[in-house]
């Protein structure tokens, strides 16, 4: 499976078949042009993970996808400034932990959340993924994201907003190399060493897997540390391709700051 860490996971949809098959809100809004209240409309929707596996509209705002009347449709529908609604911003971790548990589990441990639920002024879901999760930020764009409050003066430390995007260039590292040493091993299925470097592929994508979970609790020397791990891994598959170690490009390590974790 080609970048199979943060890049796929932070934006991976949830299995088929946990929202109907067929919903009337599709069908309805296929028709609207423009966006809705939410701020995204069906073009959104339809270019995103969420359309891919089946998840309509009634997953996150509500409503009855069975209805073709608009009245019956919308009946408990909310706007999302009101803070009963399931896309509030506070609200937005736990209607997306429905399916995305993992994360959302990991996310409650942040500071991050924890800051949401004090005082409602900590980043949600959409901040990194925007409604329909549709991309995954860079390391650039990340940067500037977390320097909204991480800054000089600000609420939280600027350096780990610096450390956050290093760690998200160091995901995007592992996962080219993982996609560089599993083209290998397809093209070299058969040979000598093939199996082996197919276990440790699998190990490998675990090993990436988990970083992306862990991501969501901002802990990012867990995650590196998870990330390294998962280099190991991939650098043993190459060799057992019949390939000499890869040398070092520098990117490797992630300095460690003393102090909680933002």
């Amino acid at each position: 499976m080609p970048m199979v860490a943060l890049a796929v996971a932070l934006a991976a949809p949830p299995a088929r078949g946990q929202h109907s098959p067929r919903s009337e809100c599709v069908t309805c809004h296929a028709r609207q042009s423009g966006t809705s209240g939410a701020g995204h409309g069906f073009a959104a929707w339809q270019a995103s993970p969420h359309a891919v596996a089946g998840v309509t509209c009634e997953a996150c705002h509500g409503g009855n996808p069975t209805a073709t009347d608009a009245a019956a449709a919308h009946q408990g529908v909310l706007s999302s400034s009101q803070s009963s609604s399931p896309v509030f911003f506070t609200r937005i971790p736990n209607t997306c932990g429905r399916c995305h548990a993992a994360e959302a589990a990991y996310f409650r441990t942040s500071l991050h959340y924890a800051r949401l639920e004090s005082d409602g002024r900590g980043p949600n879901c959409v901040t990194c993924h925007g409604s329909m999760a549709t991309s995954v930020l860079t390391p650039e764009r990340l940067l500037t994201t977390c320097s909204a409050c991480h800054i000089e003066g600000g609420v939280a430390a600027p350096e780990k907003a610096r450390e956050a995007s290093r760690v998200l260039a160091l995901v995007r590292a592992e996962n080219i190399l993982y996609d560089i040493v599993s083209t290998d091993a397809v093209a070299r299925r058969g040979s000598r060493g093939g199996a082996r470097a197919a276990i440790l592929l699998g190990d490998a994508e675990r090993h990436l897997s988990a970083a992306a979970e862990v991501w969501h609790s901002f802990r990012l020397d867990s995650a590196a540390a998870r990330l390294a791990e998962a280099r190991q891994t991939i650098v043993e598959a190459w060799q057992a391709l019949g390939h000499s170690a890869p040398r070092e490009s520098g990117i490797g390590s992630v300095p460690r700051h003393p102090g909680k974790n933002r």
